[in-house]
This record gives C-alpha cells, sequence and structure tokens, in this order.
C-alpha cells in the first residue's frame, strides 16, 4: 500500500508541474486578446487539459462513475474554493500588492456568466431527461461549447482591433513550448495517475468517486488557482482574468468534459453513461447557480470570497458520503 500511495504522490506531483507550464504558457499566448478571450478560452481550455485526460482515461477504462465525480469535483472547487479565494486575495490589503475594494467585472463577463448557468442547467435537464448522457446529449453538449467559443472569440477580434497588441514574438514562442511541454507530459502520465487512484481506492477500501472528487481536482485545478493567485497578488485590479479562467473552464466542464462521456461510450458501443444525476452532481449545479448569479452582478465583494469559499464544505461533504 505504502508504495501505490507513494506513485500516486509522485505522480501528482508531475501532473501539478505539468499544468503549471500548461497555465504559464498559455498566459503569454493569451495576453493581446483581452482578459474575457484570455482566461474564460484560452487559459480555461489549456489549463483544463489535465482534466479532460484523467475523465478520458477514467471512461475509456469503464469507470464512468469515477470520471464523472472528478469532473464533479474539479467543477464544485473551482467555483467555491477558487473563485471564493480570488475575491478575497484581490480586496486584501496585506496580500495584494495593490488591493481593490471590490472586483469589478466588464460587459462582456455577462456572456460568461449566461454561459455558466445556461450549460449547468442543460446539463442537468440532459442527464435527467434521459437518466443519462447518450449519443444526441454529447454532441449537444458539444455544440454549446462551440458556441461559447464563437461568442467569446467575437468578442476578442472586437478588442484586439481597437487595443494595442501587448507581448513580443519571443513571449510567444516561450508560451507555445511550455504548453507544448506541459501538454506532452499531461498524456503521458495521466493514464497512470487514473490506475494508482484505482489501485488506492481498493486498498483503502473507499470510493473511487470519492477520491475522484477530492484527489482528482487538486491534480488538475490547483496549478491554475496557484496562477491565478499570484495574478491578483500582483494587482487587484487584473483579478477578472482570474475570474473568467474560473469561468471558462467551468463552461467547459459543463459541455464539453461532459459531452466527451457518451461520445466515448458510443465509440466503445456501450451506449449512454447511467448514473449521472448523483448527490454531487445536484450540489454541483446548484454551486454553479449561485455563482452565475454573483458574477452576473458585475461586482464581487469581499464577502462573496467569504461566502464561496466556506461552500467549498459542501462537496467534501458530499464525498465524505460517496464513501
Amino acid at each position: 500500500m505504502v508504495s501505490v500511495l507513494l506513485e500516486t504522490f509522485i505522480l501528482l506531483l508531475i501532473l501539478l508541474v505539468a499544468a503549471m507550464l500548461l497555465s504559464h504558457g498559455a498566459e503569454a499566448v493569451a495576453m493581446r486578446y483581452g482578459a474575457n478571450f484570455a482566461g474564460s478560452v484560452v487559459l480555461a481550455l489549456v489549463t483544463t487539459l489535465p482534466e479532460y485526460m484523467f475523465v478520458f482515461w477514467a471512461a475509456t477504462k469503464g469507470e464512468y462513475a469515477m470520471a464523472v465525480g472528478s469532473a464533479v469535483g474539479a467543477a464544485a472547487m473551482l467555483i467555491t474554493l477558487g473563485y471564493g479565494l480570488v475575491i478575497m486575495t484581490a480586496t486584501s490589503r496585506t496580500i495584494s500588492r495593490r488591493p481593490v475594494e471590490a472586483v469589478e467585472l466588464t460587459q462582456e463577463t455577462k456572456i460568461d456568466a449566461f454561459y455558466l448557468v445556461a450549460t449547468a442547467l442543460i446539463a442537468l435537464l440532459l442527464a435527467v431527461e434521459g437518466g443519462g448522457f447518450d449519443l444526441k446529449d454529447g454532441i449537444i453538449l458539444v455544440l454549446i461549447f462551440a458556441l461559447y467559443v464563437y461568442h467569446i472569440t467575437v468578442g476578442a477580434v472586437k478588442f484586439s482591433n481597437g487595443h494595442p497588441i501587448h507581448g513580443t514574438r519571443d513571449d510567444l514562442y516561450k508560451g507555445l513550448i511550455l504548453m507544448a511541454l506541459g501538454g506532452v507530459i499531461t498524456i503521458l502520465v495521466s493514464e497512470r495517475f487514473v490506475e494508482a487512484m484505482l489501485a488506492l481506492s481498493h486498498q483503502w477500501g473507499i470510493s473511487p468517486v470519492a477520491i475522484a472528487i477530492v484527489v482528482g481536482p487538486i491534480a488538475s485545478e490547483l496549478p491554475e488557482k496557484l496562477t491565478a493567485f499570484m495574478t491578483v497578488m500582483r494587482d487587484g485590479r487584473l483579478a477578472e482574468i482570474s475570474v473568467c479562467n474560473f469561468i471558462g473552464s467551468k463552461v467547459n466542464h459543463n459541455s464539453l468534459l461532459l459531452g466527451m462521456l457518451p461520445l466515448i461510450a458510443f465509440y466503445k458501443g456501450e451506449g449512454a453513461v447511467m448514473g449521472i444525476v448523483t448527490p454531487a452532481f445536484l450540489a454541483m449545479t446548484l454551486l454553479t447557480l449561485l455563482a452565475g448569479a454573483s458574477i452576473a452582478r458585475r461586482r464581487l465583494e469581499r464577502w462573496q470570497g467569504w461566502l464561496f469559499f466556506a461552500l467549498y464544505a459542501v462537496p467534501i461533504y458530499v464525498a465524505l458520503l460517496a464513501r
């Protein structure tokens, strides 16, 4: 058991490093297209790669409950612990070098708030309608994600046409190299990490879903949060980039990531993926709706940070029930 635990820990550290490389590389590549596009599309899509690989390998091994648990755990962590700490850091006079009284979001974030709520509700309705996700549901979720990226990209083109270009070619090349390196490491290590977590859950007699809800998100989401915190520690006025990053990642989870599951099942000839509507899934949906309502106000105050930070206890409690 000690060897399995040690292997899981080492693989987790490697995935942390890979995700850090992805985060820093994506920042360098996306810096010229504005906070909304950089956070919601580029950073969100690239930094979610470890989670995609985790879910992909779990699904290909037939561990759909574990795949859903990881996706749900990561999403819940994003909109509670991550979202809350960014607000608290940006408004803290002792942590941020340039704190703000409140995080003010631009008009463009209304698009993110709309898709955040819409994808959460649509994913829930599709799961309830058939008791799970079938091929039709997967296609619908992927198309919704494509529509989201299109809307954000249109706004990014308008932004780039009206603002000066930031960053040099060298910055761009360095970013591409970091992203490629992080992506290769993630692809090579993620399958073995899933196998190690399965072995650990069997040895400890703990549900793989419970481990996936808590441990999986640490590997896939923690580096993204560290990057976000470092940004707002430098300047609280940059908090919108971090907020958009979390929103974009959450829309990823609600649409493309969940849509991947029935597509993989169809490819394997296994039909629909059942058992989606779990207490963890319902809790994640409720937390998402609360976050969407908060973002729609476009003014994030310190008390909201404390509220969402405390709400991380909800997915942890659900994970304990899954034991």
